[in-house]
């Protein structure tokens, strides 16, 4: 019977509001404790509550009253169902006047309104649950340019960041450089570009910065890749088997020129027709010549022409007919 007096009796409250109400926005990191005055809302003796996502009828969180025939509030009442309901289970706790209450672990799911009202007074608090970190730059650095080349850096942050980030960018040492964006690019690079760039992640309840470190340098922006072993092997194995080819071409030819220059001064001149002390030389018949001999035991005589040796370079009509050394030999015997 007494609760669907208490509940009666806010429902009376609710509707018959009409004092002094306050509004603010308080905003707490995710993870953090949440503390929300109720400041400006005196106890009216009767009853005082605090509630969340205010709605008709009231869904108290937890509610002081004073009962019938007494003069003073009871200890806080705490509605276990409606607590579970907004997600607050074993994180809602207020003093025993009901001035403050705190919330312990906040969570993202947290965010709301919650009141504070006694009699005509109220004060409504809007509660925002933020996140922001794991603030950092890709490539993380330090990085290295080349003058003429290109700067491209990236700011990130948390994806579950509450609410959605901004990010700009600054240099250290320079007030005149600004950027904004996630990404940075700096195109055709020069040597003033080197230095210290700083990114800022922000919303409206927190900010966090990261930095990287560029190095430019003159030269290509693209590295030589040294060549491995094997490749390094195999093209000098090739570079020499082709320079050798070349090589022997070369001498050889060389060496047969020397030769054929060396025989030809040899011979006056002349193309080398061999040693003559070496050849032997013989008169053979002409072929149209008649040769007359004598046959042994046939009682007649025939002419007969024999044959001799013809030393050169004496002339002769005969023809001449070059032999062996071996021949020469047999017939001196």
């Amino acid at each position: 019977m007494s609760g669907t007096w208490i509940l009666a009796c806010f429902v009376c409250l609710s509707l018959a509001v009409s004092g002094q109400v306050s509004n603010d926005t308080r905003a707490f990191p995710v993870g953090g404790t949440a503390t929300l005055p109720c400041t400006g809302v005196p106890y009216d003796g009767a009853t005082k509550h605090w509630e969340k996502n205010p709605v008709i009828p009231i869904k108290f969180l937890v509610v002081i009253q004073t009962p019938l025939g007494q003069s003073s509030y009871g200890d806080p009442f705490y509605d276990e169902t409606n607590i579970e309901a907004a997600g607050l289970t074993g994180r809602f706790r207020v003093t025993e006047d009901l001035m403050t209450a705190t919330i312990t672990g906040v969570r993202a799911t947290d965010d709301g309104d919650y009141r504070c009202a006694s009699g005509p007074s109220q004060i409504i608090h809007k509660f925002v649950a933020y996140k922001l970190d794991s603030v950092g730059i890709q490539p993380s650095g330090p990085v290295t340019g080349y003058v003429g080349g290109t700067f491209d850096v990236t700011c990130t942050a948390s994806r579950d960041s509450k609410p959605t980030p901004s990010f700009n960018w600054t240099k250290q040492g320079d007030s005149s450089f600004t950027a904004t964006g996630a990404t940075l690019r700096i195109s055709s690079l020069t040597m003033n570009h080197a230095g210290t760039y700083v990114c800022t992640a922000y919303h409206a309840y927190a900010r966090d910065t990261a930095s990287v470190q560029l190095t430019v340098s003159e030269g290509p922006n693209v590295t030589p890749v040294p060549p491995t072993d094997m490749n390094y092997c195999s093209g000098a194995v090739a570079g020499a088997a082709v320079g050798c080819f070349f090589g022997g071409l070369l001498v050889g030819g060389a060496a047969v020129f020397l030769f054929l220059r060396s025989r030809t001064a040899k011979n006056g001149g002349k193309k080398d027709v061999g040693n003559f002390a070496d050849r032997q030389y013989e008169n053979v018949p002409h072929p149209n010549q008649r040769v007359t001999s004598q046959r042994p035991g046939s009682g007649s005589d025939e002419y007969e022409v024999p044959m001799e040796t013809i030393q050169p370079p004496q002339p002769s009509d005969d023809y001449q007919e070059l032999r062996p050394a071996v021949y020469q030999s047999l017939q001196k015997h």
